[in-house]
Protein backbone atom coordinates (compact mmCIF):
# COMPACT_ATOMS: atom_id res chain seq x y z
CA UNK A 1 0.00 0.00 0.00
CA UNK A 2 1.38 3.43 -0.93
CA UNK A 3 0.90 6.26 1.59
CA UNK A 4 0.16 9.97 0.68
CA UNK A 5 -1.22 12.91 2.94
CA UNK A 6 -2.29 17.16 4.51
CA UNK A 7 -4.56 29.19 2.82
CA UNK A 8 -5.11 30.53 -0.35
CA UNK A 9 -8.68 30.12 -1.62
CA UNK A 10 -11.36 27.98 0.01
CA UNK A 11 -14.00 26.01 -1.85
CA UNK A 12 -17.47 27.43 -2.13
CA UNK A 13 -20.59 25.65 -3.33
CA UNK A 14 -20.62 27.08 -6.87
CA UNK A 15 -19.06 25.01 -9.64
CA UNK A 16 -17.53 26.66 -12.68
CA UNK A 17 -15.17 24.19 -14.35
CA UNK A 18 -15.11 20.79 -16.03
CA UNK A 19 -14.01 18.23 -13.46
CA UNK A 20 -13.74 17.68 -9.73
CA UNK A 21 -10.66 18.82 -7.86
CA UNK A 22 -8.17 16.37 -6.41
CA UNK A 23 -8.97 15.81 -2.71
CA UNK A 24 -6.12 15.10 -0.27
CA UNK A 25 -6.18 14.64 3.50
CA UNK A 26 -3.42 15.19 6.05
CA UNK A 27 -3.80 12.80 8.98
CA UNK A 28 -1.78 12.17 12.10
CA UNK A 29 -1.84 12.62 15.86
CA UNK A 30 -1.75 16.09 17.46
CA UNK A 31 1.69 17.66 17.24
CA UNK A 32 2.61 15.77 14.06
CA UNK A 33 2.92 18.98 12.03
CA UNK A 34 -0.21 18.99 9.88
CA UNK A 35 -0.85 22.73 10.14
CA UNK A 36 2.78 23.56 9.32
CA UNK A 37 2.75 21.31 6.25
CA UNK A 38 -0.56 22.66 5.01
CA UNK A 39 0.82 26.21 5.25
CA UNK A 40 3.94 25.21 3.31
CA UNK A 41 1.94 23.45 0.61
CA UNK A 42 -0.21 26.52 0.07
CA UNK A 43 2.85 28.77 -0.09
CA UNK A 44 4.58 26.58 -2.67
CA UNK A 45 1.56 25.79 -4.86
CA UNK A 46 -1.05 28.51 -5.25
CA UNK A 47 -3.50 26.00 -6.72
CA UNK A 48 -3.81 24.22 -3.38
CA UNK A 49 -7.05 25.07 -1.59
CA UNK A 50 -6.87 24.68 2.21
CA UNK A 51 -10.14 23.02 3.05
CA UNK A 52 -13.79 23.24 2.11
CA UNK A 53 -15.92 26.09 3.37
CA UNK A 54 -19.53 25.34 4.20
CA UNK A 55 -21.59 28.49 3.87
CA UNK A 56 -24.23 29.11 6.52
CA UNK A 57 -26.95 28.29 4.00
CA UNK A 58 -25.39 24.84 3.63
CA UNK A 59 -24.05 24.24 7.15
CA UNK A 60 -27.12 25.19 9.21
CA UNK A 61 -29.62 22.92 7.36
CA UNK A 62 -27.19 20.00 7.59
CA UNK A 63 -26.57 20.64 11.29
CA UNK A 64 -30.28 20.85 12.09
CA UNK A 65 -31.04 17.71 10.08
CA UNK A 66 -28.40 15.79 12.05
CA UNK A 67 -29.86 16.86 15.39
CA UNK A 68 -33.42 15.98 14.34
CA UNK A 69 -32.33 12.62 12.95
CA UNK A 70 -30.26 11.46 15.94
CA UNK A 71 -32.23 12.96 18.81
CA UNK A 72 -35.19 10.50 18.67
CA UNK A 73 -32.75 7.57 18.58
CA UNK A 74 -30.90 8.99 21.56
CA UNK A 75 -34.06 9.62 23.59
CA UNK A 76 -35.56 6.20 22.87
CA UNK A 77 -32.51 4.03 23.58
CA UNK A 78 -29.49 5.97 24.82
CA UNK A 79 -30.76 8.69 27.16
CA UNK A 80 -28.87 6.97 30.02
CA UNK A 81 -25.61 7.90 28.26
CA UNK A 82 -24.30 11.17 26.89
CA UNK A 83 -25.36 13.12 23.80
CA UNK A 84 -22.96 14.12 21.04
CA UNK A 85 -20.52 16.87 21.96
CA UNK A 86 -20.46 20.08 19.93
CA UNK A 87 -17.34 18.85 18.12
CA UNK A 88 -18.98 15.52 17.29
CA UNK A 89 -22.08 17.24 15.89
CA UNK A 90 -19.82 19.40 13.74
CA UNK A 91 -18.06 16.24 12.54
CA UNK A 92 -21.38 14.67 11.53
CA UNK A 93 -22.31 17.85 9.70
CA UNK A 94 -19.02 18.29 7.86
CA UNK A 95 -18.82 14.66 6.77
CA UNK A 96 -22.08 15.00 4.85
CA UNK A 97 -21.92 18.70 3.96
CA UNK A 98 -18.45 18.54 2.41
CA UNK A 99 -19.58 15.76 0.09
CA UNK A 100 -22.42 17.91 -1.19
CA UNK A 101 -20.02 20.78 -1.87
CA UNK A 102 -17.62 18.49 -3.74
CA UNK A 103 -20.44 17.02 -5.80
CA UNK A 104 -21.26 20.52 -7.03
CA UNK A 105 -17.68 21.70 -7.37
CA UNK A 106 -15.32 21.13 -10.28
CA UNK A 107 -11.59 21.73 -10.61
CA UNK A 108 -10.21 25.16 -11.35
CA UNK A 109 -6.95 24.85 -13.32
CA UNK A 110 -5.76 21.67 -11.57
CA UNK A 111 -6.75 22.92 -8.12
CA UNK A 112 -6.18 20.52 -5.22
CA UNK A 113 -8.22 20.51 -2.01
CA UNK A 114 -6.07 19.62 1.02
CA UNK A 115 -7.97 18.82 4.20
CA UNK A 116 -6.54 19.05 7.71
CA UNK A 117 -9.05 17.56 10.17
CA UNK A 118 -10.79 16.02 7.19
CA UNK A 119 -13.07 12.96 6.86
CA UNK A 120 -10.59 10.37 8.17
CA UNK A 121 -9.93 12.48 11.25
CA UNK A 122 -13.65 13.02 11.88
CA UNK A 123 -14.60 9.38 11.28
CA UNK A 124 -11.82 8.35 13.67
CA UNK A 125 -12.93 10.92 16.25
CA UNK A 126 -16.49 9.62 16.23
CA UNK A 127 -15.55 5.94 16.22
CA UNK A 128 -12.93 6.14 18.97
CA UNK A 129 -14.31 8.85 21.26
CA UNK A 130 -18.01 9.12 20.39
CA UNK A 131 -21.00 8.41 22.67
CA UNK A 132 -22.57 5.01 23.21
CA UNK A 133 -25.03 5.73 20.41
CA UNK A 134 -22.33 5.02 17.83
CA UNK A 135 -22.90 1.33 18.61
CA UNK A 136 -26.45 1.53 17.24
CA UNK A 137 -27.51 0.01 13.92
CA UNK A 138 -28.67 3.38 12.51
CA UNK A 139 -25.27 4.89 13.24
CA UNK A 140 -23.43 1.91 11.78
CA UNK A 141 -25.51 2.18 8.61
CA UNK A 142 -24.83 5.92 8.36
CA UNK A 143 -21.08 5.45 9.03
CA UNK A 144 -20.69 2.79 6.34
CA UNK A 145 -22.53 4.91 3.78
CA UNK A 146 -20.47 8.02 4.46
CA UNK A 147 -17.27 5.98 4.59
CA UNK A 148 -17.98 4.48 1.15
CA UNK A 149 -18.61 7.94 -0.29
CA UNK A 150 -15.32 9.30 1.06
CA UNK A 151 -13.46 6.20 -0.14
CA UNK A 152 -14.44 7.25 -3.67
CA UNK A 153 -13.78 10.96 -3.07
CA UNK A 154 -10.33 11.02 -1.48
CA UNK A 155 -7.39 10.68 -3.85
CA UNK A 156 -4.39 10.82 -1.49
CA UNK A 157 -3.64 10.51 2.21
CA UNK A 158 -0.49 11.92 3.82
CA UNK A 159 0.08 10.41 7.27
CA UNK A 160 2.36 12.54 9.47
CA UNK A 161 3.75 11.12 12.70
CA UNK A 162 6.65 11.28 15.17
CA UNK A 163 7.71 9.55 18.37
CA UNK A 164 5.46 9.87 21.40
CA UNK A 165 8.13 11.87 23.18
CA UNK A 166 8.40 14.41 20.36
CA UNK A 167 4.61 14.73 20.09
CA UNK A 168 4.28 15.19 23.85
CA UNK A 169 6.83 18.01 23.79
CA UNK A 170 5.16 19.73 20.82
CA UNK A 171 1.69 19.52 22.35
CA UNK A 172 2.85 21.02 25.64
CA UNK A 173 4.98 23.75 24.03
CA UNK A 174 2.62 25.10 21.36
CA UNK A 175 0.14 27.90 22.00
CA UNK A 176 -2.98 26.01 20.91
CA UNK A 177 -5.15 24.37 23.53
CA UNK A 178 -5.71 20.62 23.35
CA UNK A 179 -7.67 18.11 25.41
CA UNK A 180 -4.46 16.39 26.60
CA UNK A 181 -2.27 19.46 26.98
CA UNK A 182 -0.91 19.51 30.52
CA UNK A 183 -2.11 15.96 31.21
CA UNK A 184 0.21 13.28 32.70
CA UNK A 185 2.56 11.58 30.24
CA UNK A 186 0.76 8.23 30.48
CA UNK A 187 -2.59 9.82 29.57
CA UNK A 188 -1.11 11.58 26.55
CA UNK A 189 0.53 8.37 25.26
CA UNK A 190 -2.72 6.45 25.68
CA UNK A 191 -4.58 9.16 23.76
CA UNK A 192 -2.03 9.06 20.92
CA UNK A 193 -2.26 5.26 20.75
CA UNK A 194 -6.05 5.42 20.43
CA UNK A 195 -5.83 7.92 17.59
CA UNK A 196 -3.25 5.87 15.72
CA UNK A 197 -5.34 2.73 16.15
CA UNK A 198 -8.44 4.46 14.79
CA UNK A 199 -6.49 5.86 11.83
CA UNK A 200 -5.02 2.44 11.00
CA UNK A 201 -8.45 0.86 11.11
CA UNK A 202 -10.04 3.42 8.81
CA UNK A 203 -7.11 3.60 6.37
CA UNK A 204 -7.02 -0.20 6.25
CA UNK A 205 -10.70 -0.25 5.34
CA UNK A 206 -10.08 2.41 2.68
CA UNK A 207 -7.37 0.21 1.14
CA UNK A 208 -9.78 -2.72 1.09
CA UNK A 209 -12.23 -0.50 -0.83
CA UNK A 210 -9.50 0.46 -3.36
CA UNK A 211 -9.51 3.91 -1.82
CA UNK A 212 -6.86 6.66 -1.82
CA UNK A 213 -3.11 6.12 -2.00
CA UNK A 214 -1.15 6.62 1.21
CA UNK A 215 2.28 8.16 1.96
CA UNK A 216 3.73 8.23 5.49
CA UNK A 217 6.20 10.79 6.83
CA UNK A 218 8.19 10.98 10.06
CA UNK A 219 8.27 14.68 10.98
CA UNK A 220 10.97 13.99 13.55
CA UNK A 221 13.39 12.70 10.90
CA UNK A 222 12.50 14.89 7.93
CA UNK A 223 12.21 18.66 7.75
CA UNK A 224 8.88 20.28 6.81
CA UNK A 225 10.48 21.55 3.59
CA UNK A 226 11.60 18.05 2.58
CA UNK A 227 8.19 16.56 3.34
CA UNK A 228 6.36 19.33 1.49
CA UNK A 229 8.52 18.68 -1.57
CA UNK A 230 7.67 14.97 -1.57
CA UNK A 231 3.99 15.74 -1.06
CA UNK A 232 3.93 18.17 -3.98
CA UNK A 233 5.67 15.61 -6.20
CA UNK A 234 3.05 12.99 -5.28
CA UNK A 235 0.25 15.47 -5.93
CA UNK A 236 1.72 16.31 -9.34
CA UNK A 237 1.85 12.64 -10.27
CA UNK A 238 -1.79 12.26 -9.26
CA UNK A 239 -2.76 15.35 -11.23
CA UNK A 240 -1.31 13.78 -14.35
CA UNK A 241 -2.95 10.36 -14.02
Amino acid sequence: MIVIESKSEVLSVHAISARRPLVVELVGPPGAGKTTLLRLLCQRDKKILPGIRLRKTTYIPFFISKVFYWLPIFLSRYSHSRWFTWGELRALTYLSGWLQVLERRTAIDDAVVVLDHGPIFRLALLREFGPEMIKSRPYDKWWNRVFAQWAKTLSLIFWLDASDGALLKRIHNRNQTHRVKGKPEHDVYEFLARYRSAYRDIIGKLAAHHGPALLCFDTEKQSPEQIAGEMLAAIEVKRNT
